[in-house]
């Protein structure tokens, strides 16, 4: 298959057998409905259309994989999926270099890679917009602000769409950073500051808690009652005050846990450079240089409530976690249906009181 270079073009043509190419207004305009609509598209290579045929599959990715060891053969195995398939980035804030990317690593592998941003919900209801997004066979959701795709995109054409994708078409699909955080079914998408370790721990209600949402835009058919959060190591502060996000991650699922009545939510939160696969069967490995973390919590907390720190002790064992490296090729097994795993390590996350009371402050 000759690939073609990329180009974008900004004209208005009708849909026909495949989405014709095209940008409408600035990016990042509209704010949640506004009366213009505003999106941009861009083809990088191919041409849209290939109808090839798909299999459940996720990667999950912690954010800042660009490079990282295992990148490239965690995205392989997604392609594998839809191979001849369309690719289709997801964004706001404009189209970016992920799709050339994808050309020139996987481009024999591939139909068409294309990358479109969406950036009012004006275009999210864009008919011409929903069809770019049912056409593909591999979507990935960029990294960004999930407040920006929960405020254009949530009750648009377009979250039919990415629905349908999940759940009708069962097709593959990918997210990292903000993309990762928006496909859980309960989800965390800050309208102001994304909120730190210690704030949560020490007030599991704190004002940056307040857009932690459950069930109500993304229904990936795995993520039930499951909550993400990535970044896991990277480090907030200097000195004393420096922390990862491993608390933040207790915190989300002690929220979960508390906000919905149910003992059975879940939360996996992933490092850096890490990606987790997901297959239609429900069993996931972990590619990369970090560590995957798989929580469910044992018992209720002790005490959730606003300015109060956070107690979830049940004697030390108060949320199993499960917990595997990443590796080139993939590594270690979890079963998301039975929530268990192999070729990692288990170990019990639990605070007494809040955050400095937090036994695995840095992911133990």
């Amino acid at each position: 298959m000759k690939l073609k270079n990329s180009f974008v073009l900004t004209a208005m043509t009708t849909l026909l057998v495949c989405p014709a190419v095209m940008a409408k207004g600035k990016p990042g305009g509209g704010n949640g409905g506004g009366s213009s609509p505003s999106y941009e598209y861009a083809l990088a290579c191919g041409s849209a259309g290939n109808g090839a045929g798909v299999s459940q599959a996720s990667l999950l990715i912690g954010g800042a994989e660009a490079g990282a060891t295992g990148e490239v053969p965690a995205t392989q195995w997604l392609i594998n999926h839809a191979t001849g398939g369309d690719y289709l980035v997801i964004r706001t804030g404009g189209t970016g270099g992920q799709a050339a990317w994808m050309c020139d690593t996987f481009g024999t592998d591939l139909g068409s890679a294309a990358e479109i941003s969406i950036d009012s919900q004006s275009a999210a209801n864009d008919p011409a917009v929903e069809a770019i997004v049912r056409d593909a066979e591999i979507i990935f959701i960029a990294g960004g602000d999930q407040n920006q795709y929960e405020d254009y995109w949530k009750g648009t054409l377009v979250e039919e769409a990415l629905n349908d994708h999940l759940n009708v078409k069962q097709a593959p699909i990918a997210g990292t950073s903000a993309g990762l955080a928006v496909l859980g079914q309960s989800y965390y998408a800050p309208a102001n500051l994304g909120v730190l370790s210690k704030e949560i721990l020490d007030d599991p209600y704190h004002v940056n808690t307040q857009d932690i949402n459950h069930g109500d835009f993304l229904s990936h058919p795995q993520l039930s009652a499951v909550i993400t959060d990535t970044h896991l190591d990277r480090v907030t502060g200097k000195g004393r005050r420096a922390e990862t996000r491993h608390g933040r991650i207790l915190g989300f699922l002690a929220r979960s846990v508390a906000d919905t009545n149910n003992l059975n939510a879940r939360a996996i939160g992933v490092e850096e450079g890490t990606l987790v696969a997901l297959d239609g069967s429900g069993n996931a490995r972990v590619y990369g240089e970090g560590v995957a973390y798989f929580l469910s919590a044992n018992a209720y907390p002790e005490q959730i409530s606003a300015g109060q720190p956070l107690v979830w002790d049940n004697g030390g064992q108060a949320v199993s976690v499960y917990k595997i490296q990443g590796s080139v090729s993939g590594n270690g097994s979890f079963d998301i249906a039975g929530w268990s795993g192999s070729g990692g390590t288990s170990q019990y996350w639990y605070t007494t009181a809040g955050y400095d009371n937090f036994n695995c402050k840095s992911g133990c």
